[in-house]
Order: C-alpha cells, then sequence, then structure tokens
C-alpha cells in the first residue's frame, strides 16, 4: 500500500514538472516578449506573434532567436529578429565616433523585410508612391514604399525640412535617391533602398566609410543633427550613428527607435 502511495505521488510530481515544463516552453522569455511586441507595435496588423517568433497571413514564419552564437560578420548575413534589436540606438546628439562594429539597423533579416514590403522586386515595386523631394526648392520626386505609410512619414520629413533656413540645403539637394533594387557595395545582401525604405540626402557633404582610404572607418560628419532629429522622429533611423557610417542614409526602422524610447522610459 505504501509503495502504491509512493509511486503514486512520485507520478504526479513527475507529470506536474513535465506540464510546467511544457507551458513555460510555449511562453516566450521577457526580452523575446517585448521584442516581438515592439515589432508588433512598429509594423500593426502585419502578422502575429507566435513561439520564438512571428507568422505572416501568408504563413511565412521568421524566428526570434535562432540560438547561434555570431561573429560580427555572422550577424550581418544571418541575423534573426533578436540580432535585429540588440544594438541600443542612441538618442540625443552625437558626441564623438560610435565604438567599434557597433551599426544598430544594419543586421537585417532579409527574410523579415521581404515579408513586409515585397517578395522580390515585382512585389516591392507594387507598392511604391511617388513624394517629392522638397517641393518648395523643385527638388525631385522620389520613389518610396506605401507600406505602413512610410510614404506619408517622408512627407512629413520634408513638410519640416522645408522650415529650415537656406544654409541647410546644401544638405539636403540634390537627394542622392531612394528605392533602388541593389545589393550593398561589395556584398550579397539586399540594401535597404531595395525595399523603398531608405533615402539618401545630398552625396557631396556626406560620408560613407568605404569611400576612406583603405576602407578605413575613421568616422566623419558634417550633417547638422537638426536634420538628424527631424527624420528620427517620424520613424527613420541615421547611418550616420553607425561605426560603418554612412551619414546621407536614412531608413524607416520605427522598431529601433520605439526600443529606444522604451529603454529612456
Amino acid at each position: 500500500m505504501n509503495r502504491l502511495f509512493c509511486a503514486n505521488v512520485l507520478a504526479f510530481i513527475l507529470l506536474f514538472f513535465c506540464v510546467q515544463f511544457i507551458v513555460s516552453a510555449d511562453e516566450p522569455a521577457a526580452d523575446e516578449k517585448s521584442d516581438l511586441e515592439i515589432l508588433q507595435t512598429a509594423y500593426p496588423d502585419a502578422f502575429e506573434i507566435i513561439p520564438n517568433g512571428i507568422r505572416f497571413p501568408d504563413g511565412t514564419l521568421i524566428i526570434y532567436n535562432d540560438g547561434i552564437t555570431k561573429d560580427f560578420d555572422a550577424l550581418l548575413e544571418m541575423p534573426d529578429l533578436r540580432d535585429m534589436l540588440s544594438l541600443p540606438y542612441p538618442s540625443g546628439e552625437q558626441h564623438g565616433p560610435p565604438p567599434l562594429n557597433f551599426d544598430p539597423g544594419r543586421f537585417r533579416p532579409d527574410a523579415f523585410f521581404r515579408a513586409l514590403y515585397g517578395k522580390d522586386e515585382t512585389a516591392i515595386r507594387s507598392h511604391l508612391g511617388r513624394v517629392q523631394w522638397m517641393p518648395s526648392q523643385n527638388g525631385q520626386w522620389l520613389l518610396v514604399t506605401t507600406r505602413f505609410g512610410v510614404d506619408k512619414k517622408l512627407e512629413e520629413v520634408i513638410a519640416e525640412l522645408e522650415t529650415l533656413g537656406a544654409e541647410y540645403r546644401q544638405y539636403l539637394l540634390p537627394a542622392g535617391g531612394t528605392f533602388n533594387y541593389r545589393p550593398i557595395a561589395q556584398t550579397s545582401r539586399l540594401s535597404a533602398h531595395s525595399f523603398g525604405i531608405a533615402i539618401d540626402i545630398a552625396v557631396a557633404p556626406s560620408h560613407y566609410w568605404q569611400w576612406e582610404a583603405g576602407g578605413a572607418a575613421v568616422y566623419k560628419n558634417t550633417i547638422p543633427y537638426v536634420i538628424v532629429e527631424i527624420f528620427e522622429r517620424h520613424g527613420f533611423i541615421w547611418g550616420g550613428r553607425w561605426y560603418h557610417f554612412d551619414t546621407m542614409h536614412f531608413e524607416y526602422r520605427p522598431e529601433l527607435l520605439l526600443k529606444a524610447r522604451l529603454r529612456q522610459d
């Protein structure tokens, strides 16, 4: 009788812990839950949160954490969602160069952006709209995605830039371009320009790390912070905050800015 009782108690304990393990395995860790909720806020109605990832309406699954330890090159080549949000995007005016390999926003999971903006060039082009850059100065017309209102966000940026004094026009005109379905220079990875979410402002006063002698990332910048602040307020991050700097470059990445604001609160 005692043996039977003990066996039943042991079986109950084992069952309890098995159930607890199964339940906890389905529940995301705090960091995962927070990151995925940030993504869902940044891109409303785009996908649903599932254990260790997200699922788009067409069935596309994107993993949050693939469990692979990566060096910097691997983070660029095969990031997951956790990697994408791992570097905290800075706030406020920048003083001094970014730390080594500090490139918040450059870890872009290709499948995630294809699911958001289009699986190929044809699909991406079907969502493009036209926006005039600095219309008071007869700026050129640019192609920008209409997904998640990115075109409207850029128009809001332009409206604020138009209020700046004439001394700022040298940094803005002519714009370097927006949509361009192409890989990043010297890589096989698609540029953010391929998805219609990026804009390069005036090229002449800008600096890009690969233009430096020997590709040395010796930080340089002349873009005034007031321009950066306007873009960031509307959901665009700045390539001038990267160790591998690209000071003409802005791209729509509201998730990074949202996470930065939540970190400050």
